[in-house]
């Protein structure tokens, strides 16, 4: 066998992920919120009225878990969701002043988390990982259209 798992970039980029999510939601614990969670209220803050497709959509996750997520966050007085009025089989999802209040909160956390992944990095460096990054996504979805 000519493989070696150390050197594969699924496996890489895996742990990398896993990584960055475990040091975060340590950052997140004071809010009670998970960094899905993180993202979720991020977006319904950053665009009000999102529908719970666009929002599955814009954080790349199914939408039975979204669900189940804006269920638990409505609950807790994050985030609100509201029949919509011209098509009544849509939900949009709105945020709380709690919502926003943690985004105020959060965001500083979340860009000084997103620094100290990148702390040896020099901008050029940065810009390039990003852009690498990118097409690997790009490769994925484009391997899934096969």
């Amino acid at each position: 066998m000519n493989f070696d798992i150390d050197k594969s970039l699924g496996f890489l980029l895996n742990k990398t992920a896993l990584l960055s999510k475990t040091s975060f939601h340590k950052k997140l614990k004071e809010f009670d919120i998970s960094p899905e969670q993180w993202a979720l209220i991020f977006r319904v803050v950053q665009k009000n009225g999102l529908t719970q497709k666009e929002l599955s959509d814009s954080t790349y996750k199914d939408q039975a878990n979204i669900t189940r997520s804006v269920y638990r966050l409505e609950h807790r007085g994050i985030l609100q969701r509201v029949r919509n009025e011209k098509d009544k089989r849509i939900i949009n999802i709105f945020p709380t002043p709690l919502a926003e209040e943690i985004v105020q909160k959060v965001t500083p956390i979340s860009k000084q988390h997103n620094q100290s992944l990148a702390k040896d990095f020099s901008e050029e460096e940065c810009q390039l990982l990003l852009t690498l990054l990118r097409r690997v996504e790009k490769n994925i979805q484009d391997g899934e259209k096969i």
